[in-house]
């Protein structure tokens, strides 16, 4: 009986310092991790998953808008997931190898895409200075959340988030992201803008630009993506239990 009671001695406390360990590293800098990044029952993302993806949208946008073409031959391949939590709404990034392009969707209530952006990285601006840095994100004067944006081939798009005559403040996003080397998390301060492509249907009618100003590991700068809209229905994804 005595070296029983010794036994189960040792295994509540085994248990008691595994539990603290698993606190103490959420606690001293692992992120804790939404259960939206890995999608839903019905669409599960993943890092090192393939799915694919009808290329017509983005043959007839080439000669319309900004966006870089799709590699691959309509076989994407993911290099890291994301998720940006808008409030208390989560939407889905699915980051494509360089991670200068990804799809961001968000999933209906039955856990399925009913939403689909495909963007690719356009440019990027490291600000080197406070004066720099207003010229983006000033109060007053600031370029993300001005009315509209302008490109450098001189194109203004209107924008798409709240559209008016005045500047508004960019909204704040949290982003979790998860690779090979496991997971981090980035602030975001981002405005949506969007303008017409002028090209006959069925290319994409709508040309978007999303503005982005990121601050990640003690590091600051500016995105500019181009993107278009993709049917969710063109995306096949694996339905896997999570």
């Amino acid at each position: 009986m005595t070296v029983f009671l010794i036994l189960l001695l040792l295994v509540a406390v085994f248990v008691a310092l595994w539990f603290w360990r698993r606190k103490a590293a959420t606690v001293d800098g692992s992120p804790a991790v939404p259960a939206a990044l890995r999608g839903s029952t019905q669409t599960r993302f993943r890092v090192g998953m393939t799915f694919p993806v009808d290329p017509t949208p983005f043959v007839l946008a080439a000669g319309a808008t900004k966006i870089k073409p799709l590699e691959g031959g309509g076989m994407i391949s993911v290099e890291a997931v994301g998720v940006l939590m808008d409030g208390t709404i989560p939407l889905n990034r699915l980051y494509l190898p360089g991670r200068d392009a990804f799809f961001q969707l968000h999933l209906g209530r039955d856990g399925t895409p009913d939403e689909c952006r495909y963007f690719s990285l356009l440019d990027q601006v490291t600000p080197g200075s406070q004066e720099e840095w207003g010229a983006w994100l000033d109060p007053a004067q600031g370029m993300i959340g001005w009315p509209q944006f302008q490109t450098k081939d001189g194109k203004l798009y209107d924008r798409a988030w709240a559209p008016g005559s005045s500047r508004i403040e960019p909204r704040p996003l949290v982003e979790t992201l998860q690779d090979v080397k496991g997971t981090s998390t980035r602030k975001l301060a981002s405005m949506l803008y969007a303008g017409p492509t002028g090209a006959p249907a069925p290319a994409p009618q709508q040309e978007y630009i999303l503005v982005t100003a990121v601050e990640d590991g003690g590091q600051a700068w500016v995105e500019i993506h181009s993107g278009i809209d993709v049917n969710p229905a063109a995306l096949s994804f694996p339905a896997v239990a999570l």
